[in-house]
């Protein structure tokens, strides 16, 4: 099939119509645990998506750094019909702020002087 077949048999496959764009949804959780016993949990993406997926328009102007978002046809098109979700999904990274070594140092000092007060009262134990 030719890029030009795919095309067209992509926007037509499940809509009937040419597609503009793509819903993109980033499911964490299925409301069941990820080990072999797949036993039930409370966390669950599924009614969220459900929800949303029959209220597209009030999808429309959320940012790709929320779960579930929009993106044009033609970026999908431009990246070679990748439809990995990390593709597109945007990741905000906060700054974490450490104190200074010096105070970390400081801090470690003290945990070693109570850790070293305590195993001698525990050898005085003995």
């Amino acid at each position: 099939m030719t890029a030009e077949q795919w095309e067209h048999f992509s926007g037509e496959m499940f809509t009937g119509y040419d597609t503009e764009r793509v819903w993109f949804y980033d499911m964490k959780a299925d409301g069941f645990s990820l080990d072999d016993k797949r036993s039930e949990v409370s966390d669950n993406d599924i009614p969220d998506i459900i929800q949303r997926f029959h209220n597209l328009d009030a999808e429309k102007d959320r940012d790709r750094t929320e779960q579930s978002f929009f993106v044009p046809k033609q970026e999908i098109v431009d990246n070679g019909y990748d439809l990995s979700i990390n593709k597109y999904k945007k990741t905000e990274y906060v700054p974490v702020e450490y104190p200074p070594a010096s105070e970390i140092l400081d801090k470690l000092d003290e945990l070693e002087e109570e850790i070293a007060k305590d195993l001698k009262e525990l050898r005085g134990m003995l």
